[in-house]
């Protein structure tokens, strides 16, 4: 039995895929050349209740998508819509007051938004993972992991570090192509359990 097709691609796979930064992604959002979908908790709009599934404008994550990357990894925004609907206007969240925090690692992109932005770009699809890890520079890997934890500090998390990492691999490639999760993790579970033990 084939599976469902997929819904949507978090924010780190799409930017390995195009050979992009995370900024460039909130930038051409912003633009509108696609949105921002996440999941949030029970709120309300004037006496409207939401949750699950919202878009959300680029504009309202600004401070997260510094090129720097000395922004915060959520922000609260206080407008969304429901996803899938062009006609659907933004509302304002009423509850909270404060509105909503979102989280960067939380953002994704339609699956239906990606397929169109590929096809008006000639973006050629290819796969962000190759089997065989012996083609990888993986010194040259190991010196950039010194530099980010030099400049940026340790990830909050494993998987945003593989995340970061995989990311940094793809860029670098011709194709697109990088390492697998799994492969990638084995190669820094001896780095994150060295630094967790120093925290």
């Amino acid at each position: 039995m084939a599976l469902p097709p997929r819904y949507a691609y978090p924010l780190l796979e799409l930017a390995g895929r195009w050979r992009c930064t995370l900024t460039d992604l909130a930038e051409w959002a912003a633009m509108g050349h696609f949105d921002f979908v996440t999941s949030v908790p029970r709120a309300f709009c004037d006496n409207k209740p939401i949750a699950g599934l919202v878009t959300i404008k680029a504009v309202d994550l600004g401070p997260m998508f510094r090129r720097d990357w000395t922004g915060p990894k959520e922000v609260r925004v206080f407008r969304v819509k429901p996803p899938d609907d062009p006609e659907a206007e933004f509302q304002f969240i009423t509850t909270p007051e404060r509105g909503i925090k979102v989280a960067r690692a939380d953002l994704h992109v339609t699956a239906a938004d990606v397929a169109k932005f590929e096809e008006e770009h000639e973006l050629v699809q290819k796969p962000s993972v190759k089997p065989s890890s012996s083609r990888y520079d993986w010194d040259a890997m190991y010196v950039h992991v010194v530099k980010r934890l030099h400049e940026h500090g340790i990830p909050e998390t494993q998987a945003e570090f593989v995340g970061e990492i995989q990311e940094w691999f793809a860029r670098r490639d011709e194709r697109g192509e990088a390492p697998d999760e799994r492969t990638i993790r084995r190669r820094l579970n001896p780095i994150w359990r060295a630094l967790r033990e120093v925290v």
